[in-house]
């Protein structure tokens, strides 16, 4: 991977744009520490590492460990500096081909993808997922709607519960119904 600009430095670069390997991460801080091949091993203090925002919305992603990372650093020095990202070089390749996919893949297999051209968004989770909301939740299709479940299906509600069909409807199921009220 290090030989996208000649075994880690562009030698046309000015020496603020470096090519390193995340060696360390602190998660709290939101900074890492790359070693740079190109420099004897030499390792950068903590960068922060760049995001699209930190205020009233906020970004946070950490790199892995061994991650390729590309540094811009301060005329002052490699003390100071950040992180501005990775790179698909080499073996490390992209997760999707397409430039109407958005992917992101997470390395407990989890994957989540919107693809423009076929208008889907499509969630993979090897997990819980949950969702809260502290207003209303309005969930519409011009199709059908399917849920499916391993085990139990519950609907709670403090308030009514309204069920409406347009043309009519049937109940499938073994096992016994429970329909009370006051």
């Amino acid at each position: 991977m290090k030989q996208l600009f000649n075994g880690g430095k562009d030698e046309s670069a000015p020496d603020f744009i470096r090519i390193g390997e995340v060696t360390s991460i602190n998660p709290a801080a939101h900074t890492a520490r790359v070693t740079f091949d190109d420099d004897d091993g030499v390792t950068s203090a903590e960068l922060p590492l760049i995001v699209p925002n930190t205020i009233a919305n906020s970004d946070y992603a950490m790199p892995d460990i061994g991650q390729d990372a590309l540094c811009v650093f301060l005329s002052t020095g490699k003390e100071q500096g950040f992180i501005i990202g990775s790179f698909y070089a080499g073996e490390v390749t992209p997760p999707a081909s397409s430039a109407d996919i958005r992917k992101v893949k997470f390395s407990d297999g989890t994957v989540i993808e919107y693809d423009r051209g076929a208008h889907k968004l499509t969630a993979d989770v090897k997990g819980d997922i949950e969702i809260t909301a502290t207003g209303k939740v309005d969930v519409t299709a011009s199709g059908n709607i399917t849920l499916s479940s391993g085990g139990s299906i519950t609907i709670a509600a403090s308030g009514a519960l309204n069920l409406q069909s347009g043309s009519g409807g049937s109940w499938t199921g073994g096992g016994s119904i429970n329909i009370g009220g006051d």
